[in-house]
């Protein structure tokens, strides 16, 4: 077994919420052991499948979700006897992590007290919506409403040029859940770092509310410095005013997005003459433009508004590609905006070895996913195993562990 975290025992109970974390822990080499009940994991019927096909075996994101752990079926609702056995292996586990309202866990004959006077070492990590306790600790969420109530939701939107009256926009791809897993992750690492120096393992009360509202980026600091609220953007960040756009159609009709224009005097001169040999900016080189500060799109001047309005000439005068390229060339960090299908074929991505190639039912061949989400150069990462069927492992694991 490969990965940094090679030798270190998972037990995760988890769907939606906190299965990425348990993803991660187990891309970095953990034995991770997926507690399931005997008709599978909720996660299991989340789209898209295999050919548009349900099947506890054919859920796509169940097989990014869970790729690399190991399944253990257990009838936590119904038999003591299952529920003695899962005892028995967070009992030999190093960490356990469960997802879902507070109180779940110990429901299911899993008390957190019980748990550490068996193992002392154990680090328990509980990623619940809304914490432990307080006045919302028990109500019911989702991703669109953890991403709504934590506030990240309030600045993703658009323009009211481009959608009049427009409500604050779900940024999909299960954002919060995979905050909220991130952070999970970040403090159960931590747990163990402190283990070494302890030799005892803690408790974790990892609340999903609590990762997304620290994680709004200026709409936070606004409000609490000047007591101001942000304004949704179309394709940029939120701000106190109206900024300058900064996607531009292209000639060939793809999109392309126009950062950090002018911001050091650098890359302005490099853009600039780029321009101006294609026959656009020659007023460029008057004096007013000389100050980056002046240059900068968000702050209200003209200088700013003329420079990007010439860019949006000068974008939809080219092809998506060459404008991407050329202001890379520029030092400047513009790019295409991609459909799925773009990435997939990025020769960068499949140079690095992103994608790996993973097989389930109903497939004829192989799909690819993402692969390592960082590279190490001791502990390489590898797909030890595609996701795993509902108790597929569950005899293996019991006579292991």
């Amino acid at each position: 077994m490969s990965g940094p975290l090679a030798g270190l025992r998972v037990v995760e109970l988890c769907d939606e919420l906190g299965q990425y974390a348990g993803k991660l822990l187990a891309d970095m080499g953990a034995d991770a052991v997926k507690l399931e009940p005997p008709e599978g994991s909720a996660a299991r019927r989340v789209g898209p499948f295999v050919d548009d096909e349900p099947g506890p075996n054919r859920s796509l994101s169940f097989w990014y979700h869970n790729a690399n752990k190991r399944s253990v079926a257990l009838d936590l609702e119904g038999s003591e006897a299952d529920r003695e056995r899962a005892r028995a292996l967070i009992a030999r586990a190093d960490v356990f992590l469960e997802a879902g309202p507070p109180g779940r866990a110990a429901a299911l004959g899993l008390e957190r007290e019980a748990l550490a006077a068996a193992n002392p070492r154990l680090v328990h990590c509980a990623l619940t919506p809304f914490g432990q306790d307080g006045p919302w600790a028990h109500y019911a969420v989702s991703d669109l409403v953890a991403l709504a109530a934590g506030g990240p939701m309030c600045m993703n939107g658009y323009d009211a040029a481009d959608a009049p009256g427009a409500p604050p926009i779900h940024g999909k791809g299960d954002q919060a859940y995979n905050t909220a897993a991130h952070y999970a992750v970040m403090g159960i690492l931590t747990a163990l770092f402190a283990r070494e120096a302890t030799g005892a393992g803690q408790f974790i009360d990892c609340a999903m509310h609590e990762a997304l509202s620290s994680t709004t980026e200026v709409g936070l600091p606004h409000w609490l410095y000047a007591g101001r609220n942000v304004i949704r953007q179309t394709g940029r960040h939120a701000a106190l005013f109206r900024t300058e756009p900064w996607i531009h159609r292209a000639r060939d009709g793809l999109d392309a997005l126009v950062y950090n224009v002018g911001r050091d005097n650098e890359s302005w001169g490099r853009l600039k003459a780029w321009m101006q040999s294609r026959g656009f900016g020659a007023n460029f080189d008057e004096a007013r433009f000389d100050d980056p500060v002046a240059r900068q799109g968000g702050r209200g001047g003209a200088e700013a508004g003329e420079i990007m309005a010439e860019v949006a000439r000068f974008v939809a005068a080219h092809d998506a590609e060459e404008v991407y390229r050329g202001a890379q060339a520029c030092g400047l960090p513009w790019g295409v905006v991609r459909a799925p299908d773009e990435t997939l074929d990025d020769a960068h991505l499949h140079d690095r070895g992103h994608f790996v190639p993973v097989t389930g039912e109903g497939l004829e061949g192989s799909a690819l996913m993402p692969g390592a989400p960082c590279v190490f150069g001791a502990t390489p990462w590898e797909l030890r195993r595609p996701a795993p069927k509902p108790g597929e492992h569950t005899e293996e694991v019991l006579a292991e562990w």
